[in-house]
C-alpha cells in the first residue's frame, strides 16, 4: 500500500486532535479527545501528563478504524505552548502535573528576577510574564522535593508538550524541540537560535534537562508508540507550537501576512520575515519557524481568555446551555447598552501585560439582562483582537487590513462580524478551519516530498467566507471608548 498520507497530533489546551491529509490538502480521518486541566488553588491550571499522552494514544485507535499507519509518510507534532513537564529519564514518570501556559502560581517568583527585564525582552523577544516556562520550572525546582536535586544529576528532562509526546511516541529515544517552541520558554535566544547560557544560570536551569533544539523540518524521531497503531516506525518529520503552526497552516508565508486565531484563548500573528520586529510595546517577536536552516520570525499578541469566557458562561454561570444560544441571546439586542466585559481571570495578556488585572463586568443597571451580558461577552473577542491590532498598526506600521482566521470559534458568523466591524478590518474564513493541525500536516508533508515548495502550499487554502466591516465609525468609536474605560478599570485589581 502507497504510503500516501500525513498525519498531524495536536495536544491543545481542552483536547487533542489527530487528522490524516491527503496530496490534495484533503482530511480523510480525523479524531478528537477532550483533556481535562485542573485548578487546585486561583490562579493555578495543571493537566495530568500521562492524560495528555493518553489523549494522543486514544485518538490513534479511532483514526486506526480508518486509516492504516501504513499509509503514513510522516508525522507532524503542534502543541499548546509554554506548558511545562519535567520527567524522569529512565522511568518516564512525571514528577508533577504539567503547569499550563495559563497558569499564574509564579507570577511572584517573576518579580525576583525583574533586573532582568531588559536582557531577557532582547535576548528572548518575550516579557517576564508567569505565562512563559521558565518561572514554572523554577516553582517546580522550590515546591517539588528533590526535583532541584534530581535534575543537577541529570535524572531528569524538561520539555514543553511537544517534547513530552516525542518522548513518548519515540518510546523515550527522542529529547527534542524545534525553535519555535523554544522560543516560548524565557530561556531560549532568538538571534543565536540556542538555549542561552547566561539565562539558564540566573534560572539556574541546568542545560542537561533541556531538549535538543533542531529545525522545524527536522527529523525528530520516529513514531514507535503505541505499537498497536505504529506497525512500522514512521518519521516525525515536524514540530511547530500552535500558534506558529495555525501562521503556517494559513500559508502566511510572505512578510506582513497575518492571521488569527480563535480557540480557548485569541492570537494574532504577522509574519515578520528575516527581520526581529522587537519595537511595539506589548507585542511579542518570537521564532515563527526554521525550516532547512533558515528563521522566520513573526511577531504576535496573545490574549488568555476567548473561548474559555464562552465556556465559563455556559458551564459556571449556566447562562445559556451551549455557544449557539449565547451567540443567540446576544443576537437578540442591537448592543450592550453601554456595558463591557474584560474577561481579565487570570490577569491581561497582550498589549497591556498586566497580571494584577481581572475580570470585571462594567456599566451595569437595572435595564440590562442576560443579552446585553451575552452580547458584552462576545464583543469583548472583538475588541481584545482591536487592542492587539491596533498595536500592530501603530507601534509597527504595518497596515493591516485583511485577517486569515481560524480556530473553534471561527465558526460563529456573529463573532466574525463583530471582530470585522470593531477592527475595521476583513475576515478571510478559511475552508478548513483546523489551521494548527494542517500546519505541521503542510510542513510534515513538504518534508517527506508530498509538496515541493511554499508556493505549492499556498494553493491548497481554500476562502470559505469573508466577512467585510460594515460598522459606522462614529459607533464603533464609541463602543471602543466604553471598552477602554473598562479595561483601566480592571488593571491592578489584585494589587
Amino acid at each position: 500500500m502507497s504510503r500516501d498520507l500525513v498525519m498531524a497530533i495536536d495536544i491543545g489546551s481542552t483536547g487533542t486532535k489527530v487528522i490524516c491529509v491527503d496530496a490534495s490538502g484533503s482530511i480523510v480521518a480525523s479524531a478528537n479527545t477532550p483533556i481535562d486541566s485542573f485548578s487546585p488553588r486561583d490562579g493555578w491550571v495543571e493537566h495530568d501528563p500521562i492524560q495528555l499522552w493518553d489523549s494522543v494514544v486514544n485518538c490513534l485507535g479511532e483514526i486506526r478504524n480508518n486509516v492504516s499507519s501504513s499509509r503514513v509518510a510522516a508525522v507532524g507534532i503542534t502543541n499548546q505552548r509554554e506548558t511545562t513537564v519535567i520527567w524522569d529519564r529512565k522511568t518516564g514518570a512525571p514528577v508533577y502535573n504539567a503547569i499550563s501556559w495559563q497558569c499564574k502560581r509564579s507570577a511572584e517568583i517573576c518579580k525576583r528576577y525583574g533586573h532582568l527585564e531588559a536582557e531577557i525582552e532582547r535576548k528572548t523577544g518575550s516579557l517576564l510574564d508567569a505565562y512563559y516556562s521558565a518561572t514554572k520550572i523554577v516553582w517546580l525546582f522550590e515546591n517539588v522535593p528533590d526535583v532541584r536535586k534530581r535534575a543537577l544529576k541529570g535524572e531528569l528532562l524538561f520539555g514543553t508538550v511537544d517534547s513530552w509526546i516525542i518522548w513518548k511516541l519515540t518510546n523515550g529515544t527522542s529529547h527534542k524541540t524545534d525553535s519555535s517552541n523554544a522560543s516560548r520558554t524565557l530561556l531560549f535566544n532568538i538571534i543565536t537560535n540556542d538555549w542561552d547560557d547566561a539565562l539558564l544560570k540566573e534560572f539556574s536551569v541546568p542545560r542537561e534537562i533541556l531538549p535538543e533544539v533542531v529545525d522545524s523540518d527536522s527529523l525528530f524521531g520516529e513514531a514507535v508508540e503505541p505499537n498497536e497503531f505504529f506497525d512500522r516506525p514512521i518519521p516525525i518529520m515536524s514540530c511547530l507550537g500552535d500558534q506558529q503552526s495555525a501562521l503556517f497552516g494559513q500559508t502566511c508565508f510572505g512578510e506582513n501576512e497575518g492571521k488569527c486565531t480563535f480557540g480557548t484563548c485569541l492570537n494574532l500573528g504577522i509574519n515578520t520575515g528575516k527581520t526581529i520586529r522587537s519595537e511595539a510595546r506589548g507585542l511579542t517577536p518570537t521564532v515563527a519557524w526554521n525550516i532547512d536552516g533558515e528563521i522566520t520570525y513573526k511577531v504576535e499578541g496573545g490574549v488568555y481568555v476567548a473561548g474559555s469566557l464562552l465556556n465559563w458562561l455556559i458551564n459556571k454561570v449556566h447562562l445559556a446551555a451551549n455557544a449557539s444560544e449565547l451567540t443567540d441571546l446576544a443576537r437578540s439586542v442591537d448592543s450592550t447598552e453601554g456595558i463591557a466585559f474584560v474577561p481579565a481571570f487570570v490577569g491581561l495578556a497582550a498589549p497591556h501585560w498586566d497580571m494584577t488585572a481581572r475580570g470585571i463586568l462594567a456599566g451595569l443597571s437595572f435595564n440590562h439582562d442576560a443579552s446585553h451580558i451575552s452580547r458584552a461577552a462576545l464583543e469583548s473577542v472583538a475588541f481584545q483582537t482591536y487592542d492587539v491590532l491596533r498595536t500592530v498598526r501603530d507601534g509597527l506600521g504595518i497596515s493591516i487590513q485583511k485577517l486569515n482566521v481560524d480556530g473553534g470559534m471561527g465558526k460563529n458568523d456573529f463573532l466574525m462580524q463583530l471582530v470585522s466591524d470593531i477592527c475595521s478590518c476583513s475576515l478571510d474564513r478559511a475552508e478548513h478551519l483546523e489551521s494548527t493541525s494542517m500546519g505541521v500536516a503542510y510542513l510534515a508533508g513538504m518534508a517527506a516530498g508530498f509538496w515541493k515548495d511554499l508556493s505549492e502550499l499556498k494553493k491548497l487554502r481554500k476562502t470559505e467566507r469573508v466577512f467585510e466591516p460594515r460598522l459606522s465609525e462614529s459607533r464603533r468609536e464609541s463602543m471602543i471608548s466604553v471598552w477602554n474605560k473598562a479595561v483601566e478599570r480592571s488593571k491592578g485589581w489584585s494589587n
